[in-house]
């Protein structure tokens, strides 16, 4: 009688979960335009801004939830915070996976070897991102943001020899921090071959990893057409950034484990896990914890460098902007941290103006517009189906631009972030969501405090000068890029009288 009672239970289990797999299949896909029967949406998704677009105009007609598809290719774009926490979040487990993109994983990313940011969900991803957040956690590696504030010291000396030269400088600065704390290398100048071939490559790989840009994202098979026939250039690009990916994973740590081999490594990401694996007996398995270190380190570049440099170029558009800013900015500089020294990274929670001015640099352009995720397995959310290996992505521009989070969104206001009842915090969702949450914002938070808080300190910066003698106000306009940067401007960065011999070199 058991055995008939339980055989009986475990069929009725079965049933049931059958039944439901097919509901859910009969389930309808989320609100969405309604696309061509062979391109799909192709011919609908907005050419430019399209986060903006989804925002704006997408949404109030399909709702906070829209999918639609290209070339068989699915999305699902999440135009609400609570869209993005009840899926990115509370359900991480079959949302922590990346899109696969053939060209920028198979074709130009060896399979997903040389970053972080394409790995697929498992033990490697997990033993990457332990390296990377026990190396850049602000308690485990002061050393670390010694070297960030050596860096913005140049950083300042730059500025004050060619100011015009602003993003420029901007651009070595980072380069050169993610450079020195990854592999313990010294960059110069831009012309550093190195910084030379990290900024190709990032540039490269932007391209590369543009959703809709390349039909063997919606083909695979493609991958395996020959390179010499006519129309497969893709394949010749695709193996010229190949290579030079391979040469920015492979060179700068088998320079910086060399070093450390001869006794002359200095303090670097690098070195630091090559040792820590000492104490540890790996047995056949090192080259492969050698590997992850390898990747984990081209992984500060690739997520440190190009971000930063966004956060801070929107910084220098703002204060030209809105010089109401950066006189109260400067006025809690000159209170708390003095005119006799620059600022620390002891004195950031000392000045909460600061902070809430990073904070609505980071809302007023998200720097990456849109955070993708994909999931393992077909979910169900509000009686919709969400197809299982879908683009799942968070659309950063509109929860950060959502009246109902933020007064008044489109305008540019760091005291939303104080006071008794301050707005909601959109380093929330700077950093990515869940499982994939950048394990670098430490570190990144630390670069742009510094960046920022050392130029107000020795810096003004103002509108620039028209030919006819008068300011004008810059463009205050973004890209719409993987990574989004300001349009390019002007404006006028001058020191400030009583703060020059601050500049390091000044004297």
């Amino acid at each position: 009688m058991y055995q008939l009672v339980l055989t009986a239970g475990i069929l009725l289990v079965y049933f049931g979960y059958y039944l439901r797999l097919f509901n859910r299949r009969r389930l309808p896909l989320p609100p969405g335009p309604t696309g061509l029967l062979w391109a799909g949406n192709l011919f609908q998704i907005p050419k430019h801004y399209q986060a903006k677009v989804m925002a704006q105009e997408w949404s109030p007609k399909y709702g906070d939830v829209i999918y639609f598809h290209v070339f068989g290719r699915q999305f699902v774009v999440l135009n609400s915070v609570k869209a993005v926490e009840e899926l990115l979040i509370q359900r991480g487990t079959i949302y922590s996976y990346r899109p696969h993109l053939v060209m920028a994983g198979d074709l130009v990313g060896r399979s997903m070897r040389t970053t972080l940011f394409h790995q697929p969900t498992g033990d490697r991803l997990r033993k990457l991102r332990t390296y990377l957040t026990q190396a850049l956690h602000p308690k485990a590696a002061p050393e670390f943001w010694r070297i960030m504030e050596q860096e913005c010291g140049l950083f300042l000396e730059s500025l004050l020899r060619t100011p015009a030269d602003f993003i420029f400088h901007a651009r070595k600065n980072s380069g050169a921090s993610t450079l020195k704390v990854a592999y313990g290398v010294t960059i110069k100048d831009n012309s550093d071959p190195l910084i030379i071939l990290a900024a190709s490559l990032s540039r490269l790989t932007t391209v590369a990893a543009e959703p809709g840009r390349w039909l063997v994202d919606s083909f695979p098979w493609m991958k395996h057409i020959p390179s010499w026939l006519p129309g497969a250039g893709f394949k010749r690009w695709a193996a010229h950034s190949c290579q030079l990916s391979t040469e920015f994973t492979d060179k700068p740590f088998d320079d910086a484990k060399l070093a450390l081999a001869n006794g002359f490594g200095t303090a670097s990401f690098v070195s630091q896990s090559l040792e820590s694996l000492k104490d540890k007996n790996f047995g056949v398995n090192l080259e492969n914890e050698e590997d992850v270190i390898k990747v984990a380190a081209a992984s500060i570049y690739a997520g440190g460098s190009d971000t930063t440099v966004s956060v801070v170029c929107t910084f220098f558009l703002m204060m030209a902007l809105h010089p109401d800013v950066l006189r109260k900015a400067q006025a809690e500089i000159d209170e708390v941290v003095g005119v006799e020294r620059l600022p620390s990274i002891a004195d950031q929670h000392q000045l909460p103006y600061i902070e809430a001015l990073i904070k609505e640099l980071h809302r007023i352009n998200p720097v990456t517009p849109f955070v993708p995720h994909s999931l393992a397995q077909e979910d169900e959310y509000r009686g919709y189906r969400i197809p299982k290996g879908a683009w799942v992505s968070a659309n950063n521009w509109a929860i950060l631009h959502d009246p109902s989070l933020y007064k008044n969104p489109e305008e540019f206001n760091p005291e939303r972030f104080l006071g008794h009842e301050p707005e909601v915090d959109p380093l929330r969702f700077s950093f990515g969501y869940g499982r994939r949450q950048c394990p670098g914002n430490h570190f990144a938070n630390a670069f742009v405090y510094f960046a920022i808080a050392q130029t107000l300190s020795t810096f003004d910066i103002l509108k620039p000068m028209g030919l006819d003698g008068n300011e004008y106000a810059p463009d205050g306009t973004f890209d719409d890029g993987h990574i989004s940067h300001p349009h390019p401007f002007k404006c006028r960065v001058i020191p400030r009288a009583n703060k020059l011999s601050l500049i390091p070199s000044s004297t």
